[in-house]
Order: C-alpha cells, then structure tokens, then sequence
C-alpha cells in the first residue's frame, strides 16, 4: 500500500482510549521465573520492563467493549450510527466458528455498522485494520465513521515471551473518520470520559500522565467496569444511548473525533517467518499452552536483519511518496518490546525512538497490536499542530508496516 492521492478523501485518525485492567502484576514476580535458567531469568530481567496489567477472568471481547464503548462516549458517537466496526482480532478466540466481532457488535449495540475481523499479523494487524478501514471510508464517498477496537490479552499462562518481551493485557479502540465527517449527534458521555480532552481518557486509566519507573502501582483500573454507576455485566444488553434515565446525561456540543491525519501507509509481510512464533494448542489443554520460538537465531539474528531492511525502505519509500524529509519528523514511535531493541532500531535506522514508548515498555510491556496505538496516543501533548510522527509497526510473523500521521489541531 502506499500514500495516499491528494484526490483521495481525508482519513483522520481519532483518540485512542484504552482501558487497563485493575491487577498490576511486577515483572519480578512473575511464576515462570522459578523455572527459568539463570541466563534467560537475567535475560528478562534485562527488557526494561518493571510490570505488566493482567486481565483476570476477561475475554479479548470483554477488552475491547471497554474501550469501544470510552471511545463512543468521548466522540460523542450513539453506536448504531457506525458505518463500520472492525475488531483486531486476538490470537486465542473464546470459541471456535463463533464470530467475536460481531459479538462485539452486539454488546456496543453498533446495529447497522459493516462488521469485520482483521488479524493473523500479530502487532502489524492493528496497522492493517486502519488500511481496510480507510479503504472503507475512501469508497463510501461521503462522510463516514469506523471504529477500531482490540482486546490484548496473553493466551498462555506464562507472560515471558523468551527472547523478547513480557505480554500485557489491555483494551484500545478509536475512530476512523473522513475530514468531511460533520461530529453528527450528541448521544451520550461514559463513566471516565472527560470531554475527550485529556489526551488519555478510559475507564480503566484516569491519571493522564506517563508510567513513572519506581512509582507505586497504577491502580486506576478497576476490575468492576462501571457505566453510569450500574456495575457491567457480561452477556446483558447491548448499552442503548440516550435511552437510560439512570445513565449520563447527553454531551452538549459533541465530542473530539480526530488526533491525527493518517498521510500515508505502507505495509508489507513474508510467509518464510509465518511460524516462527506459535503456540501448539490442539495436543495441549490450555493449561499447559507456552508460546515457542521455533528458531531463535533465525529470529535474534535473520529476522533482525530482514526487518532492519524491510524498515528501512518503507520509510523510504513512504517519506518519498509525502515529500517529508527524515529531519522534518517531530517524532518517531514504533512498538514496545525491549529496551535492547530499541536501541537496536535506533542504531539500524537513525531515528530516534520517542521516550514514551520506553516509558509505556515499563508501565505495560508488550500490548501486542495496541503498542503503537498507546505510544501515538501518549505523545500527542508533545507533537505541535502539524507536527508529522512516523510510526513504525513489525510482527514475527513476519509483517512490517510504517505509516505517517499529522498532528490536528486540538
């Protein structure tokens, strides 16, 4: 894919609310660590991340509602107005045959929106769903709204992902709009949205403010979501805005629906890495599911290689193809893994990664596709009106993606 023609409707990129679960869990505490060698446990303790947040007893689903539903709530969208609803599917379905997208579509009560899965590339699946989410829009050809959600959760009991990272769990969601979208309706605010103007707004994270190495734990979270005061239950109807006398009242004047101009985007992916990561799950109860690295030199080193390539060119490519020059970046953002890796990538490329995500690594560690949503997000204070941030997106699998965004004016 490439950037897009001027000709082309303008795609915007809304607020990204993510909802954190209550259940801090530090890295120094997780249970694998009793049965790591005594390489690979300094090996962990080396990522530069202090802790992750653990989603008991919820589903992907269960995440993504969450967030869907701040998202709705701070654009001030009623759900049965989407034209569209596209879930970033995870990696351990509840069911199989069973369709979680449109379970999604249900519980946010999102009745006339095109409804879709997008997945199977890992991290680079969150970049692939605005693709197809613009490419929606783009062919409506009129105003449009579609909201993005994901629920990030670890399949496997264990959360170390040897050699690379430690697995979160999280909610996100956000609007993708059209420039010409015209903020229709007022329906309704939710439980922890203050207007959309905080740059980080959920249920589940109220502090606004990065995750700080050595502070206490962040207890924003809550493991009883809450909406309006009536405590969420799983499997009740679907949320109905403006229609709950006990609920919040109706926001006046609409909310925020756009952070960013999405400017261009390119993605690529090569099958010889397609099971470099897996999980063997048909032989194995889920209990006794680990995540496997099936060759860790072709990972650590060919691989490596392979993405420091495949970066490089797209970037490329993308900066060309929008006539931005490399030192007219006001930042630069990619996924959180290691610390080790993104002195890795700065090195590779010459960009300097943005603090946040360092910051982010630390409070959360890897959140799968939702890392770079989380880490343009966070940065948004910081990036002036018109301020481009390149953001770069790769996944084991193997797939690669670089996209350019502008900041909007708040």
């Amino acid at each position: 894919m490439s950037a897009y023609a001027d000709t082309q409707p303008e795609i915007r990129i809304g607020p990204v609310h993510l909802w954190h679960p209550g259940h801090t869990l530090a890295v120094t505490d997780l249970p694998e660590r009793a049965t790591l060698s005594e390489a690979r446990d300094r090996q962990l303790l080396a990522l530069g991340i202090d802790r992750v947040r653990v989603a008991d007893g919820l589903t992907e689903v269960d995440l993504a509602e969450r967030a869907a539903l701040d998202a709705l709530a701070g654009s001030g969208t009623d759900p049965a107005d989407l034209d569209g609803l596209l879930l970033v599917q995870g990696r351990a379905p509840e069911y199989l045959m069973a369709s979680e997208a449109t379970r999604l579509q249900h519980r946010i009560g999102a009745t006339r929106a095109l409804t879709l899965g997008v997945g199977d590339l890992g991290c680079v699946s969150s970049s692939a769903a605005i693709e197809i989410g613009a490419a929606l829009l783009r062919g409506r050809g009129g105003p449009g709204r579609i909201l993005v959600a994901m629920g990030v959760r670890a399949a496997a009991t264990a959360r170390y992902r040897p050699p690379m990272t430690v697995l979160g769990d999280c909610g996100a969601a956000f609007l993708l709009t059209t420039g010409d979208d015209d903020n229709r309706g007022t329906p309704y605010t939710a439980g922890g949205d203050t207007g959309g103007s905080a740059p980080y707004t959920s249920g589940g994270d109220t502090s606004g403010v990065p995750y700080t190495k050595g502070a206490a734990p962040h207890t924003g979270g809550s493991a009883s979501y809450t909406m309006g005061g009536a405590p969420y239950t799983k499997g009740g109807a679907p949320y109905a805005p403006g229609g709950d006398a006990a609920g919040p009242a109706p926001r006046p004047g609409g909310g925020r629906t756009a952070r960013y101009r999405l400017l261009g985007q390119e993605l690529r992916s090569d099958g010889r890495y397609a099971d470099l990561f897996r999980i063997r799950y048909r032989e194995l109860p889920p209990e006794r599911w680990a995540e496997e690295c099936a060759d860790e030199n072709a990972y650590s080193f060919q691989l490596a290689i392979e993405s420091r390539n495949r970066l490089r060119d797209l970037n490329a490519e993308l900066l060309r193809r929008c006539a931005t020059a490399q030192d007219e970046l006001a930042a630069v953002v990619m996924q959180n893994l290691s610390v080790g890796a993104f002195a890795f990538w700065q090195d590779a490329l010459g960009l300097k990664i943005a603090d946040v995500c360092r910051d982010n690594l630390a409070g959360h560690g890897h959140l799968g596709p939702a890392d770079v949503l989380m880490n343009l997000e966070r940065l948004a204070p910081s990036v002036p009106a018109g301020g481009k941030v390149l953001v770069m997106n790769s996944s084991p699998v193997a797939a690669w993606c670089t996209a350019l965004v502008e900041r909007l004016p708040d």
